[in-house]
């Protein structure tokens, strides 16, 4: 089931943060690859599979860079966009299909290499005073989110019990762990955590969608299922990490 693999993909992700920044990067280079080379690749708009080679290759060098630079700032995701996008035009100048599906070529590629370093952002927030806390609060509300979706209820009560869920846990972990609590107020943990949780389970809706769209749940990709919540909710734990942790 995608959602115990999301989960099971979260426990790893903690545990390799909590080792160090060059684990956890690693681990976010195979989230990386399996919503590009797994999801964006198997995409039916033309050029789809040139699209996720080139994002794959800029959110690969984003995380390896931002290792590198040791510091909790994005910069090397700004840096590699920028490159990025001409290399997005370059792709539509070699197709050979005329103008049809020019628009949507484009966009994927694009939207591809802009989703796809999101994830960087796990990598960065270790680095912050506190990022351990900030990064494992973000992971426990994906990790609550991806199992709460094997629970036998309608996707909307589950999804709900799940951001309701991830609070709590965050509460319960700050009144257990003097470590965490010391670093970061309850409040603070109960934000990062739900919000984490609900922006993984619009993740989930949005990719529901896509399913809906192409006519059946089974054409989404398992890949791009199982990544989506983690790419997506990158960017959320960040700014809040940075906000409330530490």
């Amino acid at each position: 089931m995608p959602s115990l693999l999301t989960a099971g993909l979260v426990a790893v992700l903690a545990v390799t943060a909590a080792a160090g920044r060059s684990l956890l990067a690693a681990v976010v280079i195979v989230v990386q690859a399996l919503f590009t080379l797994g999801g964006v690749r198997f995409s039916s708009v033309h050029a789809a599979r040139p699209a996720a080679w080139l994002a794959f290759a800029v959110a690969a060098a984003a995380s390896i860079w931002t290792v590198y630079d040791g510091t909790s700032g994005m910069r090397p995701v700004a840096a590699v966009l920028g490159p990025a996008l001409v290399a997005a035009v370059a792709i539509q100048l070699l197709r050979r299909d005329g103008r049809p599906g020019l628009t949507a070529s484009l966009t994927l590629t694009v939207a591809a290499c802009a989703l796809a370093v999101l994830p960087v952002a796990w990598v960065a927030l270790r680095s912050a005073e506190g990022g351990v806390y900030a990064v494992g609060l973000g992971l426990l509300g994906v990790g609550a989110v991806g199992l709460a979706e094997g629970l036998p209820l309608s996707a909307t009560v589950r999804r709900a019990l799940a951001v309701l869920g991830a609070g709590g846990l965050a509460a319960g972990l700050v009144l257990v762990i003097d470590d965490v609590a010391a670093a970061v107020p309850a409040v603070s943990a109960v934000v990062v955590a739900a919000f984490t949780a609900l922006t993984a389970v619009t993740a989930l809706a949005a990719v529901d969608r896509i399913g809906q769209e192409a006519g059946t749940h089974d054409s989404v990709p398992v890949p791009l299922r199982v990544s989506m919540p983690i790419v997506t909710t990158a960017p959320v734990a960040y700014v809040l990490g940075r906000i409330l942790v530490g």
